[in-house]
């Protein structure tokens, strides 16, 4: 038999082994500590039972809450500037927690023309066979909106900066309009983050992000966020808690450790992509480029006017020449990788049409000008003149890896 402690039952090694020893976990640690528990033990029946009612703070159980998740909801909160936020598995699971948290019983989910593509197909084939109804909404076109909000009420889902071409709409007068016909509104807030657009401030009942993207920054982690007041963002962590839409302590560390250097990397990628964009319209292998940031983008005064300290790292150009030159240029780019997500410190393109937004008809793609000669880039924070030099080999038709 082993030592034991006084008093203690002796134990043998095949119990010690198992058994967690008695440390006394500090709670100084400069870097948030990594809770990677599914559980948590209790000497007492009673202690669980108050955690569990709400008459007692603690956990129980991670998929209820996790200490290394509520810092991050904290500190996300913080950047957000909300009362309260939740953490979900991925952007999906935070767009679904917050559509049921807005709209619990079926009703009308009013889409912006422009949305991501995932979002629709979470729309199309978990909603609407709910009993939800999808409708498309121009967000662009003010005057018609009271008429829709009035005659379809609902919730109207739409995006800070959109998935891929750039559009910013005027939340900030969309807002009280749709609040004025009891319409909810939901913000995706993926592409502009906190460093760029706080539509709280404008009225948004909720926002939502996929950390995966810029918050996480690093392409190494899958996770979502609900944010906004208390009692609205208890509903969506309920449902999170119900549906078991928790996320995994360790993304939630990962998270945690990149949204700490968000403003450092999207006050470089922001700039990055200003001077991508600009030195894009230059070539002539490029028929448009889409980017919010440039004078002669289509909705340039809103997005002046709505978001702060830049316009973003998300661009999109459209090449002539259609997929064969996509297919070219991704062949012979060295650095920039073909990935089909976004948001990591280095630069990226992706395809919509294959992949954001394959959920969508080709008749939809093409009603906001998504073709197969789009590629979307999301840009890092590298020197810029190396970014630039590749797309410039690229596009010229240089060989890959000469």
């Amino acid at each position: 038999m082993g030592r034991n402690h006084e008093g203690a039952i002796p134990i043998d090694i095949e119990t010690r082994a198992v058994h967690m020893p008695d440390i006394d976990w500090p709670k100084n640690s400069a870097s948030p500590p990594l809770f990677q528990t599914a559980a948590y033990a209790y000497h007492s029946v009673e202690t669980v039972d108050r955690i569990l009612s709400g008459d007692e703070t603690g956990f129980t159980y991670t998929r209820s809450g996790n200490p290394t998740t509520e810092a991050l909801e904290k500190l996300l909160a913080s950047l957000e500037g909300a009362a309260r936020a939740v953490v979900t598995a991925s952007g999906s699971g935070a767009m679904l927690a917050g559509i049921l948290a807005l709209l619990p019983r079926p009703g009308a989910l009013l889409v912006a023309r422009e949305i991501y593509g995932g979002t629709v197909g979470l729309a199309r084939r978990i909603l609407e066979p709910m009993g939800y109804t999808f409708h498309w909404i121009d967000t662009h076109q003010l005057d018609e909106l009271p008429q829709l909000f009035r005659q379809f009420g609902g919730l109207l889902i739409a995006e800070t900066i959109s998935n891929p071409l750039g559009r910013v709409c005027p939340l900030d007068a969309i807002i009280p309009l749709a609040h004025q016909a009891q319409v909810k509104v939901l913000v995706d807030n993926t592409f502009a983050t906190p460093y760029h657009a706080a539509p709280l401030d404008w009225g948004a009942d909720l926002v939502v992000h996929s950390l995966t993207k810029f918050i996480g920054g690093h392409s190494d982690l899958i996770l979502g966020a609900v944010l906004g007041s208390g009692p609205v963002v208890d509903s969506a962590r309920e449902i999170v808690d119900v549906m078991g839409l928790t996320p995994d302590p360790f993304a939630s560390w990962l998270a945690f450790r990149g949204a700490r250097t968000l403003p450092l990397r999207m006050e470089r990628a922001s700039q990055n992509a200003l001077s991508l964009a600009q030195w894009l319209t230059t070539r002539p292998e490029v028929d448009a480029v889409h980017y919010p940031g440039l004078s002669e983008h289509e909705d340039h005064q809103h997005a002046a006017r709505l978001l702060k300290r830049g316009y973003g790292a998300v661009l999109s150009m459209r090449l002539r020449g259609g997929l064969p030159a996509v297919e070219a240029m991704a062949s012979r780019l060295q650095h920039v990788q073909f990935v089909p997500s976004l948001g990591d410190v280095a630069t990226t393109i992706s395809h919509p049409v294959v992949a954001s937004h394959r959920e969508l008809s080709r008749e939809e793609k093409e009603a906001v000008r998504i073709d197969d000669g789009v590629v979307r880039v999301s840009v890092g924070i590298e020197q810029i003149a190396d970014v630039t030099a590749d797309f410039e080999q690229a596009l010229k038709g240089g060989e890959k890896g000469a």
